[in-house]
């Protein structure tokens, strides 16, 4: 289990590093006033109508444990103007890894996640942005997950979140 963690950590690392290394771009910091499966995204311009955002969540609570979800979420804009509609998707993984204290859980468990969304991000100058999104999300549980009370299913929401968007 431990071995997963380390690869897929590593693995995003290093792609992040990739990413800064050969491009340029804006890159921003960008939080949600609606709780999403990832709490903080860094938006990384790629090129004209192309973001790609690396994104994390991460909670902790004593005699209960750690869930922290790791995922990239690339968007494609249709336009670039001060109003930029996108349309984008989400991929990651959410790990909860429960306390040794923690007397309901006890195997650490990894869900999919998976979506789709249609959003805009309106620039009120160039480097601070408001954004609203409409998104579909899919999560495959694992078979030990009660994240979503479905262990081992599928599971489909819709949700929506507002975002403001700081870019360096």
């Amino acid at each position: 289990m431990k071995k997963k963690i380390i690869f897929t950590v590593f693995t995003f690392l290093l792609l992040t590093d990739f990413l800064f290394a050969q491009h340029k771009g804006k890159i921003g910091l960008s939080g949600s006033i609606q709780s999403d499966q990832f709490g903080i995204l860094i938006p990384i311009w790629l090129g004209e109508k192309v973001v790609l955002a690396p994104a994390f969540d991460f909670k902790f609570a004593e005699k209960v444990g750690t869930d922290f979800s790791i995922g990239l979420v690339p968007r494609f804009y249709f336009k670039n103007e001060k109003l930029c509609p996108y349309f984008g998707l989400k991929v990651g993984t959410a790990i909860n890894i429960p306390s040794t204290d923690n007397k309901v859980e006890s195997e650490t468990t990894y869900d999919i996640i998976g979506g789709l969304a249609v959003g805009a991000e309106y620039f009120i100058v160039d480097y601070f942005s408001l954004g609203v999104e409409a998104q579909g999300n899919f999560t495959k549980s694992s078979k030990e997950s009660n994240r979503f009370g479905n262990p081992g299913g599928l599971n489909f929401n819709t949700a929506t979140m507002i975002s403001a968007t700081i870019y360096f």
